[in-house]
């Protein structure tokens, strides 16, 4: 005899929620402050992903240093944050980074997410 397979009924469910938000100032400072024009839901202790700042972008943006690489945040208000590095927690200095210019994106990448010496 053959099993038949149950599945519950959730509704729709969005899997694909967006966290993500457009950047519009990086600081040059200790520590390094980001300011983006819409929270998508970031809280402090999350982990983002800052892209599209690089210079191989048709117009560089500045902030090479920060492109790409995973931070974790402490937010200062609802669209302002400053960054840390995720194993130390300290805070980056950025006072000797390029200049930011315009553009890049800032992505959800973990919630709470902690690391540990094991």
């Amino acid at each position: 005899m053959a099993r038949e397979a149950v599945f519950p009924d959730f509704g729709t469910v969005n899997t694909q929620a967006s966290y993500r938000a457009n950047i519009i100032a990086i600081s040059n400072a200790l520590p390094c402050v980001v300011e983006i024009d819409v929270n998508p839901g970031f809280v402090t202790n999350d982990f983002v992903r800052l892209t599209d700042l690089n210079g191989s972008m048709p117009i560089s943006r500045g902030q090479d240093p920060l492109n790409n690489y995973r931070w974790k945040i402490t937010l200062i208000t609802d669209t302002s944050f400053l960054l840390k590095y995720p194993v130390t927690n300290l805070p980056v200095d950025s006072t000797s980074y390029p200049p930011y210019v315009e553009g890049g994106s800032c992505n959800l990448i973990r919630n709470n997410f902690e690391y540990t010496a094991e």
